[in-house]
Order: structure tokens, then C-alpha cells, then sequence
């Protein structure tokens, strides 16, 4: 029998809460058009956030490093390649800004969409074409 395994008794409510945290869900959609799902959980919580944004911020959020860990379970080294994936798709902007700086974020809606469209239209034609 292993001894490190906690018994029964020992899991209680506040260790639940704490080992199964919030879930992190993302648009599976995203996939395809980022080049992974790292890039696709990035943009899809970056969407989520926008949506919350007011108007007045003309959809800039800004996330520090640890914001982004805490609220997606990226590592560093995870978010500066998702980072530099969505940069170069054009999917996602960023700006350096205030002292001591903070990254800003802006998702390109317009350019997500176009490349959802166009994959939905390579699918399609894929399947019209029989494979």
C-alpha cells in the first residue's frame, strides 16, 4: 500500500476545491487557424476577456505573466510561443505601455474570422471533393 496517498478522511470539500480548480475550456475551432491548442487556449481566453471589456477600451486588455499562468496554466516559455504564433498569424496585437510597462492585448476579431472562414472553406471543398 502507498503511504503518500491521502486516505478518504483526508480529502475534504477545501481540497477538492483546491485540486479541481476552475476549468479551462477554449474554442476548439481555434485549433486549426493558431497551428495548436497552445495558441488556441491563448486566444480563445483573450477573446473571453474581451468581451468583457467597455467600449471605450476599444478592446485593449492588458495580463501579466502571472495572470495568464493563473488564469490558463501557461508556463512562460508557453505563452511566449503561443504569443509570437498569434502575432504572426496577425490574430493578436501587442503594445508596451506605462512605467513600469505592462503588455497590452488586442484580438483582431476581423482577421480571426477570415481565417476561420477560409479553413471552413478548404474543409468543404475537401468534402465535396470526397476526401
Amino acid at each position: 500500500m502507498n503511504d503518500s496517498l491521502p486516505s478518504a478522511a483526508a480529502i475534504t470539500a477545501e481540497v477538492l476545491l483546491d485540486v479541481f480548480d476552475l476549468p479551462v475550456s477554449f474554442h476548439r475551432c481555434l485549433v486549426p487557424v493558431t497551428g495548436g491548442v497552445t495558441p488556441a487556449l491563448m486566444l480563445s481566453h483573450a477573446i473571453w476577456t474581451t468581451q468583457g471589456l467597455d467600449s471605450a477600451a476599444a478592446g485593449w486588455f492588458t495580463r501579466s505573466q502571472a495572470q495568464w499562468t493563473d488564469e490558463i496554466g501557461l508556463s512562460r516559455s508557453e505563452q511566449e510561443t503561443a504569443r509570437r504564433a498569434l502575432r504572426e498569424c496577425g490574430f493578436l496585437e501587442e503594445r508596451r505601455l506605462g512605467l513600469p510597462a505592462k503588455i497590452w492585448f488586442r484580438v483582431r476579431a476581423e482577421v480571426v474570422w477570415h481565417a476561420l472562414e477560409a479553413h471552413a472553406a478548404r474543409r468543404l471543398s475537401a468534402t465535396s471533393r470526397g476526401g
